[in-house]
Order: structure tokens, then C-alpha cells, then sequence
């Protein structure tokens, strides 16, 4: 049987031409919850343009509040926060949640540290590792991030960020995948600084090269 979840929006990324929506329940005494990821019945799990809409063709925000129905979980390897998508569903937005009520998580490390593919830092975990890891997403806070352009295999323009996190500041760089965030910097040059933000960080499926990436999926800026 179905279920309406309600999740605050922390992700609306690319994935496969199409979107990966996650976010954080939103509990009754409106505390963050548990992870959420809905998926599609398709292989890659994106979730297409009618399925994640509002009413009034809105793409979902990052800390929109949404009414989501689901289908039941389905969790798969390293993420087990996948529910899959209910037929019926139409997303609805409830409201948006305040800067001043988000809550992150406070991970010692961004998964496992060790391995990084090419012009990237630490951003990928191979799949004997990643399977054994109980999550795929986190959503951290950083001081800063310096944010670099570059161009995909495929000539698509791209994003990606590098940042220090942790107690000993331990220095990351990962693909962006946040649409809105791309589009807002489209004219930047080819590095810029954005200020103290909250990430959004997702553990990918595993790739043809047997690794599971770290992406930002979604990135909120404060203040």
C-alpha cells in the first residue's frame, strides 16, 4: 500500500538526463527525519520531468516542503534510502522550510577517504567498500568551496567543487550535479569562491569502473 511522505527538498540533481530528487522527512513535532530517495520503475531510478513536477510545472526547490507518495522501500547496496515512486503520484508543495531550521549531519569523514579519479579529490569509494557503507547521502556544512568549470567526456560544461571538511580539514573535490546552482553561476568565470554553505553530498551507484562516486547534489547558501 502507498504512503504520502512529507520531505524537505535538499536535492533536485542531474542523473541519466533526468533528476534524482532527495530530501529528509519532515516529522510530526517538524524535526529532519530519515533520508529519502524516490525512484522510478525505470533502470537508472531518475526520475523524469511529469513525475517530479508540481501542478504548475514548477521543479521542486531545494527546502521546498513536499508531499510525496510512495510506493514502499527499495533499498539497493550503499543506498538504502531509496523508496520507489508510487504510480499515482503528483508532488505538491507545502511550504519551504526556513535557513535557520535546517539541521546537517556531522560525519567524521565523507565516507571512505583514499581514492580520487582524475582533476578530483577523494571522490569515489570502490564498490567492496561501498557496499558495506549503510548510507548515500549527507548533508554537510562548509566554510567555502572554490568552484572550477570544465567540460565533460560528452562536451557538456560542468562543475565541480573543492572544499575542507572535518576536524582536520581534510580537503575534498567532487562533481556538482545541482541544475539551479549551475544556472545561477553560468556566467562566472572558470573558478570562483562561493561562501559558507550547506552541501548536499551523494554516494552515486557504482560505475562501469566498479567505484561509487561522491557527488554534490545540491547545494544551499547562507548568508
Amino acid at each position: 500500500m502507498s504512503t504520502i511522505a512529507r520531505i524537505v527538498c535538499l536535492a533536485n540533481a542531474h542523473k541519466d538526463g533526468e533528476r534524482c530528487i532527495a530530501g529528509k522527512r519532515m516529522l510530526l513535532d517538524g524535526s529532519m527525519g530519515e533520508w529519502v530517495r524516490p525512484v522510478s520503475r525505470r533502470e537508472s531510478g531518475a526520475l523524469s520531468r511529469p513525475e517530479r513536477i508540481y501542478l504548475d510545472r514548477e521543479e521542486p526547490a531545494l527546502l521546498d516542503l513536499i508531499e510525496i507518495r510512495l510506493d514502499h522501500h527499495k533499498p539497493e547496496a550503499h543506498q538504502q534510502e531509496n523508496w520507489l515512486l508510487a504510480q499515482d503520484n503528483q508532488c505538491k508543495k507545502i511550504g519551504a522550510l526556513p535557513l535557520e531550521r535546517l539541521v546537517v549531519d556531522a560525519p567524521s569523514t565523507i565516507w571512505d577517504n583514499g581514492d580520487s579519479s582524475d582533476g578530483h579529490r577523494d571522490n569515489r569509494v570502490p564498490q567492496e567498500r561501498a557496499d558495506r557503507l549503510e548510507t548515500s547521502l549527507l548533508l554537510i556544512e562548509v566554510d567555502g568551496m572554490e568552484v572550477t568549470r570544465g567540460t565533460s567526456l560528452r562536451g557538456r560544461s560542468t562543475l565541480s567543487g573543492w572544499f575542507e571538511y572535518g576536524s582536520l580539514g581534510h580537503n575534498y573535490k567532487f562533481t556538482i550535479t545541482d541544475p539551479a546552482f549551475e544556472e545561477k553561476y553560468s556566467n562566472k568565470a572558470n573558478k570562483f569562491w562561493v561562501e559558507r554553505c550547506c552541501l548536499t553530498v551523494s554516494l552515486a551507484e557504482v560505475h562501469s569502473d566498479g567505484y561509487a562516486y561522491k557527488l554534490i547534489a545540491g547545494v544551499i547558501e547562507k548568508p
